[in-house]
């Protein structure tokens, strides 16, 4: 009867254990999963100058149709990725020119090394030199949107000034120098014309008077 009764323990035991064991084992890929041990700029910090964000994760990343990134959002709202981020072994690097002052804040996502999907954000200050020149924010981010993006304000406007005509028209001046001589010409041979008429006039006239001085002679 003892026997009986340390075998079935014997078997409870090892029916325990064994489901110890198997919880663990189930537990284990979820505790694997990999996590950021540190980024450049680092959370909370205040940079003067950047031109790319960094951040090294436990476990190498799979960079899988782009879906590992990270966004970098300003304080107007807009994104400064000139390009999309790239992976080397567990560092994920994303090139950035910044904007105006302010707070900056980063989106990431990544892609463990068990398959796993990892997101989160952190926040950082920029403070350039006054004589740093603000780059152009995008409307979109340079990666994980899938659309086309743009610069808002880099979106040309009408110009003041209308386009210069490749035709070339006379100047006020040429014009009005043009019209003036036309002008005389027409003058002088008008003039012409009336010193003719009356000098017939005059010759018709005199031998007319000569004709007849001659008849009342007669």
């Amino acid at each position: 009867m003892r026997s009986k009764i340390v075998h079935s323990l014997r078997i409870a035991v090892t029916a325990l254990a064994a489901s110890v064991v198997a919880t663990l084992l189930v537990a284990a890929p979820a505790s694997a999963h990999d996590n950021l041990l540190e980024s450049d700029p680092s959370a909370g910090s205040t940079v003067t100058s950047l031109d790319s964000v960094s951040m090294t994760f436990s476990g190498e990343l799979i960079d899988f149709d782009q879906t590992s990134f990270a966004q970098v959002q300003g304080p107007d709202g807009l994104y400064y990725e000139t390009s999309c981020s790239t992976i080397e072994f567990n560092v994920l690097t994303t090139p950035v020119a910044l904007g105006e002052a302010g707070t900056y804040t980063v989106v990431w996502n990544a892609v463990s090394s068990d398959g796993h999907p990892i997101s989160e954000s952190f926040t950082f200050e920029y403070a350039p030199d006054a004589s740093t020149q603000a780059a152009l924010g995008w409307d979109l981010p340079a990666c994980g949107s899938g659309e086309a993006r743009m610069q808002p304000e880099a979106v040309p406007t009408a110009s003041a000034t209308p386009p210069v005509s490749e035709s070339i028209s006379p100047t006020p001046s040429e014009s009005s120098g043009a019209e003036s001589s036309a002008g005389g010409d027409l003058v002088v041979v008008l003039s012409i014309g009336a010193g003719v008429i009356v000098l017939a006039v005059l010759i018709i006239g005199i031998v007319w008077l000569g004709r007849v001085r001659k008849r009342r002679s007669e």
